[in-house]
């Protein structure tokens, strides 16, 4: 006793204790957050628990098509290219400026001529650093490239920003609210610094002079509508100051030819390329090319297009349209901020003149979205006087819909119209047999687009003029060869039903139909121009009272079951855009009286409940002893009774870990033989948003944009199964024996509805059609090789401002909801059979997308007959409810924190919604690359083995410390003033 008295009295021993004690407490408290609170986010971010493989079961049902991940990842490039070589699109080609002879000399200009925009922020990014092909590489004369001589003077200029200026803004990072951007700076040179040591080069190489203009875009964010050089009226997607002046300078020098490249995903205007009245137009611009976000190595394809190795026969899937201010979408996009003047929050709910932190927006364009609206505002004008629609046409649309230029010329033409006459039956497909003949002196592929046009009645449903039905491309065709076999279209009469939500053409009826009349079909290079066409007659209407392919009735569903919601509906497109008289209907931005609402409107965005209308009173069974695994479910029919006896397995906790934890992976049942998996982002390849470490050495792919501009079906397909097999490899990092990847966020298919959307490079299309025929097929493709594909972003989320600040309130019509923003959904589900799908941060009304049974219950599984796993986008905001999400149908919890933790396992409600949950992820998992292997068991994550290690050393010098200190004081003689 008299020892322990004696270390009593010390003051550093009883200090030390102390210390030590904290210091337990400490990591006790932090073990506890960081190993079950965020355990999830942090692996989400620094790499979670590694799997032990056995290295004898490898690839048991999808095998890949290469030998090792960098042979996948040296595919990817090569489609990649491939992709970009059909997707660039010849916009101007005069006084034979292109093909450019090889060892031209030419001049580069502009500043983001040497940091060229490859994709868009956020989870278009890459997921490392990886090595991005430029310009000069392509143009250059080192292996791969053009073979053109590239004045070097001004790479060197543009490369010193002590000398050619700081450059363009960064993109905004995901932390800055998405409430929309002030400025973005184009970063181009003040023509002043252009001194004589850089225009005395000029006439060495002066065979012609390329010139870049760049946008950004990206996730979280939209294009401001305000330009960064002050000048009022002008807004990011024109050319700012520097850059006219710029325009100007090359134009006045001599070059034998002035070459325009538009790079990134968002449409500059463009009107300075046909119309003499704009301020920048030039006569002395003989060619350009929209060269979009090329990925890492689509550049490449460039300097083979400029020297003609590669025909170009790229097509838009954009309307390039003049006056921005003057397309239906500007009135009602983002946060209607179009002078630096404005409110950021001018699309925010009033309460008594108060700024609620609630947003809307309107769809009042409707149905009349892109060419849908320039060629039906053509036709009816045409109708009414001959001409006068097609100089507003010109005036208003500098390309059309679908347009793109080649090296050569072609025609073609309609071969079985005799067979095609007569009557259309709505319940059958019909084929359009097309003959093109390369016409030109050089080998080329050409685009033949198909388009129908329905009878339209004033006052009735609102049809557009034309709407794609059909595509195809030829193969390579040399001069003077014909197809050998036609092309052949195949139309469904389902796919350009109208859908009228409200009897407008009083049959009592409500969904889709096809009104009896005249259906007349054109066959055309792009939307506007017909090279031939056809007629069919329908004789009595049609209604379509059942899904075509599974028999469930299709009726409306949204705005339906409440009076309120409807009178809303109405309140915020008060001017809804009309075919009957496009002037008088046309949209209107938001006056402070439209966004003026009661409390009681706001009180409803705070509900959360789901309107699911089913009653669950049994409790199911669980924990019942197992004696099937995951992997005795792969090729097992979603609805085969042996799934039940599996779910009956499962335990309370299981499931509900299952829902909870699926950020970028879904959580491993041990017991049950589900195993860990992972999961990326998104359309631009596979990638790790958060900077998960296992996601590394992908190909970074170009942007969906230059996909659909191919029209090539095939090479979609190419990309899919170039992702499928990089997917296979995985993490390959733990000798050889990483987990692959399974989850694939993508493909995204919301449309362009405004080119100002900062995830356009994100998505393919303004045309639904194309956007759903692209997505089925790198669906189907990748998703043969193992990896599931969660399409997104479902539904509404063509707008980054605003869309997770409370969920942003999207007011459309049923008819444009059907019609437009679901039908590339549809296509996903139904042809290209996607076993995932993820949720929007939007609203449908005042609906969340991600808690909305109609949207994830109604439409997609009972009309179209969706079986897979739902997931939410990233669950961080408070308006996004658990609960509501997983009643609505909603499976998979994206998070890290926001977790369901109300559920009870006494409340059979909540079982049964865990139980279905847990069905439709384990069924995806079942048939996926998570069976390819078995895994042994797991290995810590490295961070919590670097953290346990710090914390054990530190114990440890805290006890050597204490012994020292105790020894120390045990030999220490009494000190009698102590």
């Amino acid at each position: 006793m008299g020892a322990f008295k004696k270390l009593l009295k010390s003051k550093k021993v009883i200090g030390w204790g102390i210390g030590s004690l904290a210091f337990v407490a400490i990591v006790i408290a932090v073990n506890i957050v960081l190993t079950s609170v965020l355990v999830d986010l942090i692996n989400g971010v620094l790499g979670g628990e590694k799997a032990i493989i056995d290295p004898n079961v490898q690839f048991r049902y999808y095998a890949p098509d290469f030998q090792t991940k960098e042979e996948a990842l040296e595919n990817g490039n090569k489609v990649t290219q491939e992709i970009c070589e059909e997707g660039m699109v010849l916009l101007k080609n005069e006084n034979n400026a292109l093909p450019l002879a090889k060892g031209s000399k030419i001049s580069i200009f502009g500043k983001n001529s040497v940091s060229l925009v490859y994709g868009g922020s956020g989870s278009a990014a890459p997921t490392q650093t990886v090595p991005l092909k430029t310009i000069y590489d392509s143009l250059g004369t080192d292996e791969g490239g053009a073979g053109f001589v590239c004045n070097p003077k001004l790479k060197e200029f543009y490369e010193d920003n002590n000398r050619s200026g700081s450059g363009r803004s960064a993109n905004p990072k995901m932390e800055h609210g998405n409430d929309g951007i002030p400025l973005l700076k184009t970063g181009e040179t003040e023509i002043s610094k252009y001194t004589a040591d850089i225009t005395d080069t000029y006439s060495s190489y002066n065979d012609a002079a390329l010139v870049v203009f760049s946008r950004i875009a990206g996730e979280n964010w939209d294009l401001p509508r305000v330009s960064a050089d002050g000048v009022d009226g002008r807004h990011y997607l024109e050319l700012d100051t520097n850059e006219r002046a710029l325009l100007e300078h090359i134009c006045s020098q001599d070059f034998k030819h002035v070459i325009v490249l538009f790079n990134g995903s968002n449409n500059i205007d463009m009107a300075f390329l046909k119309i003499a009245s704009d301020p920048t137009y030039n006569d002395k611009i003989d060619a350009a090319i929209l060269i979009g976000s090329p990925g890492a190595t689509g550049i490449m394809a460039l300097g083979r297009i400029l020297n003609g190795t590669v025909n170009p026969s790229g097509h838009l899937t954009d309307t390039i349209y003049t006056h921005y201010d003057q397309d239906p979408t500007w009135q009602n996009f983002g946060d209607n901020a179009v002078s630096k003047d404005d409110s950021p929050m001018g699309d925010a709910y009033l309460v008594d003149g108060e700024m609620q932190p609630y947003f809307s927006v309107a769809y009042e364009e409707g149905i009349y979205l892109g060419y849908r609206y320039y060629e039906s505002r053509y036709a009816e004008m045409e109708k009414k006087s001959a001409g006068s629609g097609e100089a507003w046409y010109n005036e208003n649309v500098l390309y059309p819909f679908g347009f793109g230029l080649s090296y050569t010329s072609f025609e073609q033409e309609i071969v079985n119209k005799s067979d095609l006459a007569g009557a259309l039956d709505p319940e059958k497909e019909f084929t359009v047999d097309v003959k093109v003949t390369n016409t030109g002196d050089k080998p080329g592929k050409q685009v033949v687009q198909l388009y129908a046009s329905a009878p339209y009645e004033a006052g009735e449903i609102e049809k557009a003029y034309k709407v794609l039905v059909g595509f195809a491309k030829t193969p390579l065709l040399q001069p003077g060869q014909s197809t050998t076999e036609p092309l052949h279209i195949t139309v469904t009469p389902y796919d350009f039903a109208s859908f009228d939500d409200e009897d407008k053409n009083e049959n009592e009826f409500k969904g889709y139909e096809l009104e009896a009349g005249t259906y007349k079909f054109f066959l055309g290079t792009d939307a506007h121009n017909d090279a031939d066409s056809f007629e069919k007659i329908l004789l009595t209407d049609a209604t379509f009272e059942k899904d075509p392919e599974t028999g469930t009735k299709v009726e409306p569903v949204f705005y339906q079951n409440n009076k309120d919601e409807v009178n809303f509906l109405h309140q915020f497109l008060n001017q809804e855009l009309s075919r009957e008289d496009f002037v008088s209907t046309f949209p209107q931005m938001p006056t402070e009286e439209d966004l003026t609402v009661n409390s009681k409107f706001i009180n409803r965005l705070s509900k959360t409940t789901s309107d699911n209308p089913n009653e669950y009173t049994t409790l199911p069974k669980m924990g019942a002893n197992v004696t099937l695994h995951l992997d005795d479910m792969t090729g097992v029919d979603y609805d085969d009774e042996k799934w039940e006896d599996f779910l009956d397995q499962m335990k309370f906790e299981e499931m509900l870990d299952l829902f909870n934890k699926g950020m970028y992976a879904t959580t491993k049942l041990n017991r049950l033989g589900v195993p860990k998996t992972l999961s990326c982002d998104g359309p631009t390849g596979l990638v790790a948003f958060m900077g998960t470490p296992e996601v590394y050495g992908t190909c970074y792919y170009c942007s969906e944009c230059l996909v659909a501009q191919t029209f090539n079906i095939e090479l979609a397909g190419k990309e899919g199964n170039a992702v499928g097999n990089e997917a296979t490899f995985g993490d390959q990092r733990a000798n050889g024996s990483g987990l692959p990847y399974t989850g694939w966020y993508s493909p995204g298919v919301n449309l362009h509805r405004s080119p100002f959307s900062g995830r356009n490079t994100e998505y393919y299309s303004e045309d639904p059609f194309i956007s759903g025929k692209m997505a089925a097929v790198v669906i189907r493709e990748a998703q043969a090789k193992g990896v599931y594909t969660t399409v997104k972003h479902f539904a509404l989320n063509e707008q980054e401002t605003h869309r997770s600040n409370n969920g942003q309130c999207y007011w459309v019509r049923e008819q444009a909801i059907r019609e437009l923003y679901l039908k590339p959904f549809e296509f996903a589900i139904k042809e290209g059979k996607s076993m995932g799908l993820m949720s929007s941060f939007t609203r449908v009304g005042q609906r969340w997308c991600g808690g909305s049974y109609p949207l994830l219950t109604t439409v997609l599984r009972e009309e179209w007959g969706f079986k897979g796993l739902v997931i939410c986008d990233f669950h961080t905001d408070a308006y996004m409810d658990s609960k509501q999400m997983a009643f609505a149908g909603g499976d998979l919890n994206l998070t890290g924190t926001a977790y369901w933790k109300t559920a009870k396992k006494t409340e059979a409600e909540d079982v049964e919604m865990l139980r279905r949950a847990s069905h439709n992820i384990c069924f995806a998992l079942a048939n996926s690359n998570a069976m390819n292997q078995k895994i042994l068991g797991y290995q810590l994550p490295t961070w919590q083995v670097i953290l346990f290690v710090s914390e054990g050393a530190i114990g440890l010098v805290l006890l050597g410390v204490g012994a020292l200190l105790i020894v120390k004081t045990l030999k220490k003689k009494e000190d009698p003033v102590e």
